[in-house]
């Protein structure tokens, strides 16, 4: 049984590891003691394993139960977000809301239909009416707005709905801490990354993550910036790779740089200019450009070199967002485009693709990676971020 499934213990052990006692356990829980008990022994009868030591005048975590509370507890305060007490004891939300709840909620704000999340889940259409009618009492608002097209997320709605993407996977993590401390190297890693600034960093890290941690499921999610900003919010993504904005997009998320990477003028190799030893942008300006997409770290890095060598614009740029697409269009035509050579280097070395001999002065990106600010990796994330970090060393000292 995952930490998740087991919701209602969880609030037991974070209880009694706040207050000290069962006594006072139940008190703030407003349950019985012996429920508290009960919770407690089925949580240990369930991962096979002591999660306090039994003292005289209280309990006290053992150092798995530590482990399991400290996720369990930002889980809680994850949901305390949506009804803000001072403390996830005093929140009708976080007390309230169990599995099925949660499930519940993600799969309204996805199908729009109770109809239809009943059927996806199993169970009836009444069931889930009352669960939603029990969420928004918890919540002390309404989370959806019935329209004709469907039930829409309200504002508390919304925050709802990322306060248990945030709780479920603060669970997740639990339950890979737990599995690791019993012998098993297991987990997920979901790292979203930004296009042309992560070929030179990301493959050797993997294989070095993969090395400490052989059982470890690592996906890889292209996107934009935006999105890839959102999808961390939302916890459905552990971290981002990739060229950083100069200003954070806001208090919640935090980012550190890895090393600093130039662009070049690239063309394939055969390209008529790529036979001239020296070159200056006004030899370039006739070329067809491949641009990168509008408000990059790239674009940037575009139109300065074009502003700083005085030459116009591209009157019809094509913009690509894939450096596949854009290393394919380069191989096949005699388009031009501003890339790291780091990004290319197996593509040059192939005799593919060259960087052309004329000077580009731009400021150089910022590569580097992106987390929530209260983001707490488990042991193979961690060990991600460590890798990224020598490689940075290792790329840019």
């Amino acid at each position: 049984m995952t930490l998740a499934e087991q919701f209602k213990r969880l609030r037991a052990l974070c209880a009694v590891a706040a207050t000290g006692t069962t006594v006072q356990a139940a008190r703030a829980l407003n349950v019985s003691q012996s429920s508290v008990t009960r919770a407690i022994q089925e949580a240990e009868g369930d991962l096979k394993t002591p999660l306090f030591h039994r003292l005289g005048r209280g309990m006290a975590l053992t150092p798995l139960g530590h482990g399991v509370v400290r996720r369990a507890a930002r889980a809680l305060a994850y949901l305390a977000q949506v009804d803000q007490p001072a403390h996830w004891l005093q929140s009708r939300f976080a007390l309230g809301v169990g599995h099925r709840h949660m499930a519940v909620l993600l799969s309204l704000s996805r199908t729009a239909s109770q109809v239809t999340t009943a059927r996806l889940m199993g169970v009836s259409q009444p069931a889930v009416h009352q669960s939603l009618s029990q969420l928004e009492h918890f919540a002390g608002q309404s989370l959806f707005l019935r329209t004709r097209n469907g039930l829409r997320l309200t504002e508390t709605g919304e925050a709802a709905a990322k306060a248990i993407k945030l709780a479920l996977a603060e669970l997740q993590q639990g339950d890979e801490e737990l599995a690791l401390q019993q012998g098993a190297t297991q987990g997920r890693l979901v790292i979203g990354t930004l296009p042309f600034s992560t070929a030179m960093l990301l493959p050797e890290a993997i294989d070095r993550v993969h090395q400490a941690h052989p059982g470890l499921s690592i996906t890889i999610v292209d996107g934009t910036y935006d999105a890839l900003v959102h999808q961390l919010r939302h916890a459905e993504i552990d971290m981002m790779l990739g060229a950083l904005r100069p200003a954070l997009p806001g208090a919640d998320l935090q980012q550190e740089k890895l090393f600093l990477d130039s662009l070049s003028v690239v063309a394939r190799s055969s390209h008529p200019l790529a036979r001239r030893s020296s070159l200056t942008w006004q030899d370039l300006r006739d070329e067809r450009w491949i641009m990168p997409m509008p408000n990059t770290p790239a674009e940037v890095a575009f139109e300065q070199a074009l502003r700083e060598a005085d030459v116009p614009f591209p009157p019809s740029p094509l913009r690509v967002n894939s450096a596949l697409m854009m290393q394919a269009l380069l191989a096949q035509s005699d388009r031009l485009a501003m890339m790291s050579p780091r990004q290319i280097q197996r593509e040059m070395e192939a005799g593919l693709l060259v960087v052309l001999e004329v000077p580009v002065q731009h400021e150089p990106r910022t590569i580097g990676v992106m987390t929530r600010a209260d983001y707490l990796p488990t042991p193979g994330a961690q060990k991600m971020l460590d890798a990224f970090r020598a490689l940075g060393q290792k790329i840019s000292p």
